[in-house]
């Protein structure tokens, strides 16, 4: 059964975001991606780690590609993933903004989280973001105003997570979780595949889940607002792994493709599933 749950930005109390224990684990965090391309695909971003700490380059692509800016940065920083499957993510939609992010220790939850915001035309280092707990990059907002992460808040429960935003403009956390109306705060889920539709504003996410449907996560970047849409039961299995989004290209459908053949269709107005 389709079900579409509307989201909305729900109050959290501060207290309710500290993070104590350890855990075997962390999920689902993909990591790191070894590099990332422009929208454009003239530059690729790579991060690779030296004896004094990361060396970001930008390096043109095609025939004699060649290294345009350097910049070390003290530290292990990469370039985030943002599926479980390594889609590299990490640039603003204007591209002017990268991300770089910590790697993840996959033996406990932090106490604290960092990123850097780094300007794509010098390498310069733009600000760094630094909060308290456990969080991943997810995406930037189309408006370029708000950066979207994914929050652990428990030890003991490794693939709930939940989604905030940090006010780009006010630099601080915004008070709140995205949140389907009607639905847990907490998401649940591997990310497995993402499109992202005209300027950046909407931001699309299949994640599969451990048990029952995989859904499709649609982010409005732009307003801070989200639909979750539950698909066929035949597009999981072990295929959910082969399994892509796809962006039609006047962007009214999302197609669901698996071993070659569409599996779903979602439109983009209604969010219904054909």
């Amino acid at each position: 059964m389709r079900v579409i749950r509307f989201a909305t930005t729900a109050a959290v109390a501060v207290a309710a975001l500290s993070l104590s224990g350890a855990a075997l684990g962390v999920g689902p965090w993909p990591g790191l991606a070894q590099g990332v391309t422009s929208s454009d695909g003239t530059l690729r971003y790579t991060a690779n780690r030296v004896p004094e700490g990361t060396v970001v380059r930008a390096i043109t692509r095609g025939r004699g590609s060649h290294v345009v800016a350097t910049a070390r940065f003290d530290g292990k920083w990469g370039i985030p993933a943002v599926t479980s499957v390594g889609l590299a993510g990490g640039l603003s939609a204007d591209g002017r903004l990268l991300v770089l992010t910590e790697p993840p220790t996959y033996v406990g939850l932090r106490s604290k989280s960092t990123f850097l915001l780094v300007d794509t035309k010098t390498l310069e280092l733009r600000d760094t973001i630094e909060l308290d707990g456990e969080f991943g990059f997810d995406t930037f907002s189309g408006d370029g105003r708000t950066l979207y992460l994914v929050q652990h808040r428990s030890a003991h429960d490794l693939v709930s997570y939940v989604v905030r935003a940090y006010d780009l403009q006010r630099a601080r956390l915004a008070p709140g979780v995205v949140v389907a109306k009607g639905d847990s705060p907490n998401m649940r889920g591997y990310p497995v595949s993402r499109a992202t539709g005209h300027a950046g504003r909407w931001v699309y996410t299949l994640y599969n889940r451990q048990t029952g449907e995989p859904f499709v996560h649609a982010l409005d970047t732009n307003h801070r607002y989200a639909v979750c849409i539950d698909l066929p039961e035949q597009v999981g299995g072990q295929d959910i792994w082969q399994t892509r989004l796809a962006l039609t290209v006047n962007g009214r459908t999302l197609l669901v493709r698996s071993g070659g053949a569409v599996v779903a269709r979602v439109d983009t107005t209604s969010f219904r599933v054909s």
